[in-house]
């Protein structure tokens, strides 16, 4: 009856993935969350579709959209498809605990007050033959953005920033409206989307972040895209010949962001806004997220070098950041989860470890194949 349950609470959400150049992934998702209740909308940037016959076996509340187009559109394309309650994004190499986001859905429906709703987080990546976890986002214990004034939730949240909403299940209406704030195709800015997201998500309602795990970050891939023409936010916003830039910005994002929402000053909301930048900045580089950066500052080097050597290097720089010797086995993170009072749904995270060594079993053996 418990699956049953799950399964009637998960037809009210839409998983939307988002991806490029990582088929293998995509159908590793695609078949996992296959028959699981929610409905899934992949939307694939890769330049040629996948094969048409690599879909056997995967049920119909997977639907599978080739769609060359950039980052942004497909947004745009994804928010137009969704006819569900909830929503959440998800990366593509990554994975939901199913009865966590039942547990999401069941927290909204609760509390109307709430437009946002996720659990813990624990980053994963595949050392022959065995799954290396580690905890990530540890702030995120006990956080919410509780706030009755959008202008104190926005301004609280970013200067105890936390990407605490951008991966969480969301009313879908709120997740559209969202989505439909971002741009970053006229600034170029390194994560601005993330930013964006952040900001218009808490200016919209509360958050809370449940004391479960939820969301399992994958570090399979490199991820290190060629962000070298992108400035990060540090340097663009403090840049006086990006002045107007910065305001055409800003008020582009606040007038989106103020649609429907009534009589608002939008002049003040938009210093708001500016404020929240400002306070994000102004928290010690220690304390941000430090992935980002990282990849940031680790492409930029790449930039200046021959492509074999950048080739070398990547692989080395990925390595070196997910330092595996600091990470644990399954059993090891799920007691400390459990020490903290976070609840671990294991026989469901044990399932998720098998199909990732699996999958990866599976490749290197194609791989010894084709040699």
């Amino acid at each position: 009856m418990e699956i049953l349950k799950n399964k009637n609470l998960l037809r009210k959400l839409t998983i939307v993935v988002l991806s490029f150049n990582r088929q293998k992934y995509i159908l590793r998702s695609m078949r996992y969350w296959s028959n699981k209740g929610v409905i899934m909308h992949v939307l694939d940037g890769s330049k040629e579709a996948i094969s048409p016959k690599y879909f056997l076996g995967i049920e119909d509340n997977i639907q599978y959209h080739h769609f060359p187009v950039s980052f942004a559109e497909r947004l745009v394309r994804a928010s137009s498809l969704i006819t569900s309650e909830y929503a959440v994004l998800m990366g593509d190499d990554e994975f939901y605990i199913p009865s966590a986001l039942d547990d999401c859905i069941q927290e909204l429906e609760h509390d109307i007050s709430l437009v946002s709703c996720v659990g813990r987080c624990i980053g994963f990546d595949h050392n022959q033959g065995t799954l290396k976890t580690n905890l990530m986002y540890e702030a995120m214990a006990n956080y919410s953005v509780h706030h009755d004034n959008p202008d104190d939730r926005v301004l609280y949240h970013m200067k105890n920033y936390i990407p605490s909403t951008i991966y969480s299940v969301m009313r879908a209406d709120i997740w559209k409206h969202t989505i439909s704030c971002i741009d970053n195709e006229a600034y170029q800015v390194f994560a601005l989307e993330e930013l964006q997201f952040e900001i218009a998500s808490s200016y919209l309602g509360k958050s809370k972040v449940l004391p479960i795990l939820s969301w399992l970050r994958s570090s399979e891939n490199q991820g290190m895209a060629d962000k070298t023409q992108l400035k990060k936010i540090h340097d663009w916003w403090g840049d006086h010949l990006n002045d107007k830039l910065r305001e055409q910005m800003l008020s582009e994002f606040t007038h989106k962001l103020l649609k429907d929402q009534g009589d608002v000053n939008v002049k003040h909301v938009q210093e708001v806004i500016a404020r929240s930048v400002e306070l994000y900045m102004s928290i010690p580089k220690q304390q941000q997220p430090t992935r980002s950066i990282i990849i940031f500052q680790v492409a930029k080097l790449l930039s200046m070098l021959p492509r074999i050597i950048k080739d070398m290097l990547k692989k080395q720089a990925h390595k070196t950041y997910y330092n595996l010797q600091n990470h644990k086995g399954i059993d090891a993170i799920s007691e400390q989860l459990e020490i903290d009072g976070v609840y671990v749904d294991y026989k469901e995270l044990k399932n998720v470890e098998k199909i990732i060594i699996d999958f990866h079993k599976n490749q290197e053996e194609i791989m010894a194949v084709q040699k």
